[in-house]
Parts: structure tokens; sequence; C-alpha cells
């Protein structure tokens, strides 16, 4: 009988542990957050088209893919961190007091960047944070004075490492909040006002990917997947206002279609933005995309960030949106290539359709920018004009090369002969009549 009680009494405690423990997880997602988030995972429907593209090679930055079995085996490049880690403090006069100290400080705002929970204790947290973070630092600001390294650094020592590295720091899923890697390097560098900026130094490191050479003054990023969306935009982008995507979207004709219609395709040789496309009296100019065996995992990256953190700027996503109607095929590809707007390294046009049109696969695209509209309904406009299908087979037919304009030209001249002759030779019949 007693027993009963027991587990009556136990039955009905139960139900306000439960609403407890309700109200803590309620209370947890009210409170404030100091920073958005800004670092996800790609999103798994994406992701599956092209793992490889989103996964590191041979270093983990943050907790994404901390225990990545693979990555953990790796035991050089965990030593190398470690190296790096101590040239950092013997190199600022910092201690690791002082380091850990600040990343304890900044412990719950770092949490609150990454799109989810990050199951590691305090501890681990920090001294994950700790080493990645002095490790992106140090290897920076040695790139930055490349000249008095290069002779006993253990990555510069190997240029496919370095190489690989730069890749995996650029990778979504493989970032550190860029607010904690200012911080420390401010710290480390106070008290000498002659030291450039992280953004300075940011931007040297990666140089190569910055063909716009947009200048850091005033450039205000999350992480570094977001500086290399950034190094894609122009000013006018980022100002460019925005429209719900409507019925234009739902076609576009490709390349070679508009093509035949009488649509001229013209490269910008001086603009370094690709986003800045111009269409006017039926031509479209476009600046030139260069095409590598990178180009799909950097613009993967972006477009998954973009798709993610600014659901409504996603200007890279439109263009890409943009390039994937024009490309259904290998052949239009190379009416781009031989129009100078793309080149490759790949080496197969199908190749480079094939990656441009799994690019924009899955993807939501809710509003675009305006002056992409405009262009996909001049486009459309363009074609769907008999008049400008007849001009344009007219001139495919007769006058598309040197030779069939000679011969076309000259049959010409016959007609206009052979009638003038006719009529000369009727005219004095009619005469006499």
């Amino acid at each position: 009988m007693e027993t009963k009680e027991n587990d009556l009494v136990e039955n009905k405690s139960e139900p306000k542990n439960l609403v407890d423990s309700v109200r803590l997880k309620i209370d947890e997602l009210l409170k404030p957050k100091v920073l958005e988030q800004c670092i996800y995972r790609a999103p798994l429907k994406v992701r599956r088209i092209n793992e490889v593209a989103y996964t590191p090679r041979v270093i983990s930055i943050g907790p994404f893919h901390l225990k990545d079995e693979r990555l953990q085996s790796m035991k050089s490049m965990q030593q190398i961190k470690l190296i790096y880690l101590k040239s950092f403090l013997e190199g600022t006069g910092l201690t690791l007091e002082d380091c850990v100290s600040k990343i304890q400080e900044w412990e719950a705002d770092i949490r609150n960047c990454y799109a989810e929970n990050i199951q590691l204790e305090r501890d681990d947290f920090v001294e994950m944070v700790l080493i990645d973070a002095c490790f992106i630092i140090e290897l920076f600001f040695r790139y930055y004075d490349a000249k008095q390294w290069t002779g006993g650094d253990p990555l510069f020592a190997k240029p496919w490492l370095a190489e690989d590295v730069a890749h995996d720091l650029i990778l979504l899923e493989n970032q550190l909040p860029y607010f904690v890697l200012d911080g420390l390097y401010n710290l480390a560098t106070k008290s000498d006002p002659t030291f450039p900026s992280f953004l300075n130094i940011s931007f040297k490191y990666f140089e190569k990917l910055n063909p716009q050479n947009i200048e850091p003054d005033g450039v205000n990023v999350w992480h570094f997947t977001d500086l290399l969306r950034r190094f894609y935009l122009s000013s006018s982008q980022r100002l460019q206002e925005r429209s719900q995507v409507n019925v234009i979207l739902e076609h576009l004709y490709s390349a070679s279609e508009l093509i035949e219609a009488g649509v001229e395709f013209k490269a910008d040789e001086e603009n370094k933005c690709l986003l800045e496309l111009q269409y006017v009296k039926g031509v479209l100019t476009m600046p030139r995309l260069d095409v590598s065996d990178t180009t799909e995992i950097h613009l993967r990256n972006i477009v998954a960030f973009e798709q993610a953190h600014y659901p409504c700027d996603t200007y890279i996503t439109d263009y890409l949106k943009v390039l994937d109607f024009l490309i259904n095929s290998e052949r239009d590809v190379d009416i781009l290539i031989h129009k100078g707007i793309i080149t490759t390294l790949l080496g197969d046009s199908n190749e480079v359709a094939t990656m441009i049109n799994r690019l924009c696969s899955n993807l939501i695209q809710p509003n675009m920018n305006k002056e992409y509209l405009s262009i996909c309904q001049q486009l459309n406009e363009f074609y769907e004009k008999p008049m400008n299908k007849w001009k344009a087979g007219l001139i495919h037919d007769y006058f598309d090369t040197p030779v069939k304009t000679a011969t076309s030209i000259t049959a010409i001249i016959l007609i206009v002969l052979t009638f003038v002759q006719t009529v000369c030779s009727i005219y004095p019949l009619v005469q006499g009549s």
C-alpha cells in the first residue's frame, strides 16, 4: 500500500518536472543573442549533389568537422596547429591565460554564431577556438611577410598542403566567426599601431580570389566564406532593388536559341564583376567567367551561405540562375566560349554545362534583383518577335560567313542584272506596240 502511494506521489511530480523542462527550453530561445547566426551546414538536399565541395581536405576549423575521423588521423596537421599556436604566443607576448580568458568572455557569442547547438563542454569548446584562431592568425601573418618564413615554415615547404589549407578556409562548414580572429589579433597587436589590420592581412592571404581588387576599407564580414562572396559583389549589386520572382523566370531561352533569334552576345573585357550584366537593343553583354576546378567549390559555398543567411539578397544565386537558363547543353557553352564570355580549364564544354546546371539544383529563389528580371523579360520579348527570327534566319543562311556573304552578294547582283536585262529587252517591244 505504501509503495503505491509513493508511486502516486512520483507520478504527480512528473508533470511539474516536464513543465519546468519545457519552460527552460523556451526561456533559452528567448534569451537575446548578441550576434546573429552566420555559420551553417549546407542543406542536405544541396550537399548530396556534391559533398566534396563542402568537406575540408586536410584541416578542421570550428566544431562541424572537429570529430571527422579522416581529419583527426592527420597528425601532422594537428601538430602544425600547435606549432603555430606556440609561435603566435611567443611572437606576441600574450599568455595562454590572456587568450583563454578572452575566448571564455566571448564564448556565448561564438556559440550563437553557429546555426545548431554545439555539443562541446566549455573547456573543449574554448580549446578548439583558441587553437584554430591562433593557427589562422599566425598563418595569415606569416603569409603577409612570407620572405621571413619561407625557409622553415611547415606549410610553405609543401605548396600542395598550403593550397589545400587555403581551400579549406573558405568552406562554409569550416569557419570561425570573424570577430574572434579580429579580436585576438587586435589584442596581440594593440601595443604596436604600425601593424596592418587583420582585414588587410586577410585580403592579402586571399588576394588571388579577389579579381576586382576590392579594397578592405569599409568591408565588414561574418567569416571567410562571406569575404569570398564580397569579392564577387560590386557596389551596385549591394544596393540593387529586388522583386518577387514571377512567370518571367519560369522560362528563359538558351544561348543557342537566342542566337538563332538574333541576340548578340558580347564579352565585357573591362568589367571584372561577374554580376554586371547589360542588355541593350538585342545585345547581351556579360563579364568573362573563368572556370577552373575550384569554381564549383567556391560558388557552392557562397550560394549555400546566401540561401541561409541572405535569403533576400541572393545576388550570386541570381547570376547563376540566369546562367543556368542560358546554358542547357555543351552547344550553349561553346557559344559563350566562342564569344569570350566563358573560359575554361576543364577541357570539356559538357562538363561546364553540367556544373552550371547542378549549381542551381534544389535552390529556393523567391526573389531576384530587378535588373536581371528586366533583362530576362526583354530577352524573351526579343526572341518571341517573328521579325527578329526572320532576320536572324536570313543572316544565318546567307551572311554568317565571308564565303556565304560573297556568294549571296554575287547572287543578288546576278538577279538584279538579269532583271535589268529583262526589262531592257521588253521595254522596246512595249514601246513599239
